[in-house]
C-alpha cells in the first residue's frame, strides 16, 4: 500500500502539504514573531518585510502570525468535528445495517429528514437559534456531516451481513458486538477512512464560510475565513490581505483531496492504475463505490 502511496506524485503532494499545514498548527506559538490579538493602529497596512514577513492587517495586527494560528483554530476545529462525527455517524450506520427492521427505518428517516435541508441552511437555522460562535459553529456541521457516514456504513454493512464469512462467524459462535467488532467493522474503516479525509478539506472550507459571514469564529480570534471577511474593505487597495488566507484554504482542501484521493488508490489495489491513468471511481474489496468527491 504505501509503495503504491509513493508512486503517486499527486498522493504525494497531498502528503506533504496537509503534513506541512499540520505542523504549522502545532508549532504556530514557536514559528509566530507576534502575538496574533493585540491591535496597533500606528503599524497597520505596513507592506511584508522585516519584522512583518506578510505585512499586518487593517488594525496592525500581524498577518504573518494570524495566518500561524488561523491554521491551529480552523485545522483544530475542523478535526474535532470530524471525530464527533465519526463517533455517531460510524455507530449509527453499523446499527441501521445490522439490525435492520424498526431500527433501520429510524434511523434512515431522520438522515433523510437532515439531508432534505440544504447544508448551507441547515447550517444557518442551527447557527440562528443558538447563536454565532466557534462551538455552535462546531455543533452546526458535526449535526450535518453525521448522515453521510451513517449511510455509506449502513450501505457497507448490507453489502457484507450476508457474506459467506460473516455466515461462518454466526456458526463458530460470534454474535452481535463481537460479530460486528471483528468481522464487520474491518470492512467499513477503509472506505470511511477516504471519506474522512476527503472531508476535512470541506470542513475546513465549512468553517471558513460561517467564519466569513460572521457565525463563526469571533474577532480577535485568528481564522482564515474571518480574516478574509476583515479585509473585505482593503480589497481593492491591499488585495494581500484576501489572497492570503483564501490561498491557504484552497491550499488546503487541494492538500487534503489529493491525500484522500490517494488513499482510495492505496486502499484499492486491483483499481490502483498508476497516477497517469486515475480511474474517476474505484470499488473497494466488499464495499460500494466511492467516487472522489464524496
Amino acid at each position: 500500500m504505501g509503495h503504491r502511496f509513493l508512486r503517486d506524485p499527486a498522493s504525494l503532494t497531498g502528503f506533504l502539504i496537509v503534513g506541512l499545514l499540520l505542523l504549522t498548527a502545532l508549532f504556530a506559538p514557536l514559528l509566530a514573531p507576534h502575538d496574533p490579538e493585540p491591535v496597533s493602529l500606528a503599524e497597520r497596512l505596513l507592506a511584508p518585510g522585516g519584522e512583518y514577513p506578510l505585512g499586518t492587517d487593517g488594525l496592525g495586527r500581524c498577518l504573518f502570525s494570524r495566518m500561524l494560528y488561523g491554521a491551529r483554530v480552523t485545522l483544530g476545529y475542523a478535526f474535532v468535528v470530524l471525530m464527533v462525527t465519526l463517533f455517531v455517524g460510524i455507530p449509527a450506520g453499523l446499527l441501521a445495517g445490522y439490525c435492520g427492521g424498526f431500527i433501520d427505518g429510524v434511523i434512515m428517516r431522520l438522515v433523510d429528514i437532515i439531508l432534505a435541508f440544504p447544508n448551507l441552511v441547515f447550517a444557518l437555522v442551527v447557527l440562528g437559534i443558538l447563536g454565532p460562535g466557534l462551538l455552535n459553529a462546531m455543533l452546526a456541521l458535526a449535526m450535518l456531516s453525521w448522515v453521510s457516514y451513517a449511510r455509506i456504513v449502513r450501505g457497507i454493512v448490507l453489502s457484507i451481513k450476508e457474506k459467506e464469512y460473516i455466515a461462518a462467524a454466526r456458526v463458530s459462535g460470534s454474535r452481535g458486538f463481537v460479530l460486528i467488532w471483528r468481522h464487520v467493522l474491518p470492512n467499513v474503516l477503509p472506505p470511511v477512512a477516504i471519506l474522512a479525509t476527503l472531508d476535512l478539506g470541506k470542513l475546513v472550507l465549512a468553517f471558513s464560510t460561517l467564519s466569513f459571514l460572521g457565525l463563526g469564529a469571533q474577532p480577535p480570534t485568528p481564522e482564515w475565513g474571518m480574516m478574509i471577511n476583515d479585509a473585505r474593505p482593503f480589497m481593492q487597495t491591499f488585495p494581500r490581505l484576501m489572497i492570503i488566507p483564501g490561498a491557504a484554504i484552497a491550499l488546503t482542501v487541494l492538500g487534503f483531496n489529493l491525500l484522500g484521493d490517494g488513499l482510495r488508490d492505496a486502499l484499492d489495489p486491483q483499481g490502483y492504475a498508476g497516477p497517469a491513468d486515475r480511474r474517476e471511481e474505484t470499488r473497494l474489496p466488499n464495499a460500494p463505490a466511492l467516487k472522489g468527491g464524496a
